[in-house]
Formats: C-alpha cells, sequence, structure tokens
C-alpha cells in the first residue's frame, strides 16, 4: 500500500479570541524585589498550578481557623525526618491544628527526636545479622507507655504523649506528639503491624498493641466526625495514611455522622495515584474541594503556614 503525505491546505483555523482562556495576565507571576518582605514574596508569585492551589489551601485554612472548624494534620515519617517537627509544635501552640494523625513510622521518629535530638536510620549491612529494624530505647519506651495505657484503655497517642511528659527527655520542645499531649491536642497513631519496628520490639505486647490501636482508629473516626468545613492534609504518607483517612470517614458516616464541605490536601512531591484520588478527589466529597501540592513537603508545609501566618497577623498567637 503506498501513503502519500496528507495536504494540509483546507486546514480551518479558529481566531483566538474563541478559544478558552488557559492562564491569565493577572495571575502571571512577578519578580520579588530585594527585601520587600514577605508579602511580597507572596504576591510576586503566580496565581497558577502549584502556587495557585497554595493560596486557595491557604484561604481555606484561614477560613476555618477564623470559624473554629478542624484543621487536622495527617504525617508519614518523612515529615519529622525532614526536620518539620519544630513547625508543628509550634502550630500546635498558635492553635493552628486541632488533630494530629501519625503513621507509626513518623512515631518512632518524633520519640526519638525527644531522646536524643535527631532521627536515625539503619545501615544495610545491619540486615544482614539481624539489627536493622530493632531499636533497644525507641521501642522501649513507646512499647511501655502503650502497655501502661492499654490499662487505662487509652490509645498510642495519648499514652505515648504522657509518657514523654513524665520522662523529662531533654528535647519535649520538639516532640509533636509531647506538644500536642500538653497542649490537648488529639494525636491518633496508625500503626503497620510488622512494618512498624515498635510492633515487634521485645516489650510489645499485641493485645495492648491491639486495643491502643483500635482506640485511636476510633479517635481518629471521631475527629473526621467533626471535620465539616474544615481542612485535612495528608503529609508524605502514600499508602497507611490515606487509606485510614477513607476508612475513618466511611466508619463516621456509617453509624450517622454528616460530614460535608471538608478542604482536603495532598503534600507530597512523590504521591502515588491512590493516594491523590483517595485524598484529593474522594475525602473531599460530596461538597468540598480537593488540592495536590506536587512538592517537597520540607519546603511547601513551611511555605503554606508561612503564609497562613502572615494572613492572619495579630488574630494568632
Amino acid at each position: 500500500m503506498s501513503i502519500k503525505p496528507l495536504s494540509l491546505k483546507g486546514l480551518t483555523t479558529v481566531p483566538l479570541s474563541s478559544r478558552t482562556i488557559d492562564s491569565d495576565s493577572k495571575d502571571f507571576g512577578a519578580p520579588y524585589q530585594a527585601g520587600s518582605g514577605f508579602d511580597h514574596f507572596l504576591c510576586s508569585l503566580p496565581n497558577l498550578g502549584c502556587a495557585g492551589d497554595l493560596f486557595r489551601l491557604r484561604d481555606a485554612i484561614i477560613t476555618a481557623h477564623r470559624h473554629g472548624y478542624a484543621i487536622i494534620l495527617a504525617c508519614g515519617g518523612h515529615v519529622l525526618d525532614s526536620g518539620l517537627g519544630p513547625l508543628i509544635c509550634r502550630l500546635i501552640e498558635q492553635k493552628l491544628v486541632s488533630g494530629i494523625v501519625l503513621t507509626g513510622a513518623a512515631l518512632q521518629q518524633d520519640v526519638e527526636i525527644a531522646m536524643v535530638g535527631n532521627t536515625t536510620t539503619s545501615d544495610e549491612y545491619e540486615l544482614q545479622d539481624g539489627s536493622y529494624c530493632l531499636t533497644d530505647e525507641t521501642g522501649t519506651l513507646i512499647n511501655d507507655a502503650i502497655n501502661f495505657g492499654a490499662l487505662e484503655n487509652s490509645g498510642i497517642g495519648q499514652s505515648v504523649g504522657q509518657r514523654l511528659l513524665e520522662s523529662e527527655l531533654p528535647h519535649l520542645d520538639h516532640s509533636v506528639v509531647a506538644t500536642a499531649c500538653r497542649y490537648g491536642v488529639p494525636v491518633s497513631v496508625q500503626p503497620a503491624m510488622g512494618a512498624d519496628a515498635f510492633c515487634i520490639h521485645p516489650a510489645s505486647h499485641g493485645e495492648s498493641l491491639g486495643a491502643a490501636s483500635m482506640n485511636d482508629f476510633r479517635l481518629l473516626a471521631g475527629m473526621m466526625s467533626a471535620a465539616s468545613n474544615g481542612v485535612v492534609i495528608n503529609i508524605a504518607s502514600s499508602a497507611i495514611m490515606p487509606r485510614v483517612l477513607l476508612q475513618a470517614v466511611d466508619a463516621a458516616r456509617n453509624v450517622g455522622e454528616n460530614i460535608g464541605n471538608m478542604t482536603t490536601a495532598v503534600i507530597d512531591s512523590a504521591a502515588s495515584t491512590s493516594a491523590i484520588h483517595n485524598v484529593v478527589d474522594c475525602l473531599s466529597q460530596p461538597d468540598g474541594q480537593g488540592f495536590w501540592l506536587s512538592g517537597p513537603d520540607e519546603i511547601l508545609l513551611p511555605l503554606l503556614f508561612a503564609s497562613v501566618v502572615e494572613a492572619l497577623g495579630d488574630d494568632i498567637q
């Protein structure tokens, strides 16, 4: 078969005026002038793409704060490992966060920070002799707190938070769990059995861990049942947190709670397709809005809340 080039002489063109506007000049960025201040820096950003979504998320947080609606941060381990603990502690103190949800990895990182002022990692060669996962002091403190707290029907977050406050560790001012406990902000921890090292630590008891985990899921369902008109931000957790948040909302609605008009967001440069779908698309339904800020959490989270603080001014502590 012989194929000839197609003649394009008969193509019909469309006038520019009939096209849908993609980006308007009023939303374009502008050069930043040195020394003009943070508010001028924000004004220099384009109101498009990720920057535009950041501004819309900022406005939702400001509205939620002014009306007393929930602002919930759901964090994976990278949030603490990238040095954002002190920022979140300050947001708790400023009453800009009303609830914290942590993966088991994030809890471990937070406890390590409280104990020694840094996070740790394992070397690959340690896997060969079975010392890759288990850290003595971290697992002991977490599990002792859980085992004792289970006797009083407490969840993981509350139990570990109280233990940290009682411990007089040197870096408690950088611990999200301790700060939240001190200010009465609920902390729900969602561990992954077998994946989180403290779950298989010698001090771990399955009965206590299971009971405390269930209490924390019930706490999360309660937090989500009160999240109408509020903001839920999932940061650097692509697997556990998006699913747990959906399950908690589903459980709350199943028992008759009416939840709606939530603003949801994912802050994660490597967010999975399912995380974006679950949090941005599904969790915001039926009448909310969702955003994906596709960049590093160590940059975007400080920028987001700096813009919130800048806008609120004297309205916060």
